[in-house]
């Protein structure tokens, strides 16, 4: 599998939520850190966190991979997807009033030897995530 496969690959087990497919992409001891949320650790620890937490709230949580990048070394690679989804519970602070988001994000990936992730950052508009959900003004 090359560097771009496994990351497609992430994100179509991301569409499933399929935690444990997800997880099975990355190395041992791979590393991610979502950016706007300051959160940061290993992969299985910190990831399965995150994503439990975002397909709970979200049931109907999608993404796109919108465009994808892979640089020269092999290793590298850079995806723009848009993450979708409907409030269904309480997550990440904001209380649930059922809204939907359509947000882009960018992850910049490095892939192993092996085509496992060892490491992933995310980006994304936080406040306009936080908007789109609450009675917040972005």
């Amino acid at each position: 599998m090359s560097q771009t496969e496994t990351v497609q690959a992430f994100f179509a087990r991301y569409r499933e939520h399929d935690l444990n497919g997800m997880l099975a992409l990355f190395s041992a001891g791979a590393r991610i850190d979502y950016v706007p949320m300051m959160l940061e650790g290993p992969a299985g620890e910190t990831g399965i966190t995150i994503w439990s937490a975002l397909i709970d709230g979200f049931p109907d949580l999608g993404n796109s991979v919108t465009a994808i990048y892979a640089a020269d070394d092999q290793r590298t690679v850079i995806a723009e997807v848009t993450i979708t989804g409907t409030q269904a519970k309480d997550v990440l602070g904001i209380a649930n009033q059922g809204r939907s988001f359509s947000l882009p994000h960018v992850f910049i990936a490095r892939v192993d030897q092996d085509a496992r992730i060892a490491f992933m950052r995310a980006y994304w508009d936080n406040a306009a995530l936080y908007a789109a959900l609450s009675d917040a003004v972005a």
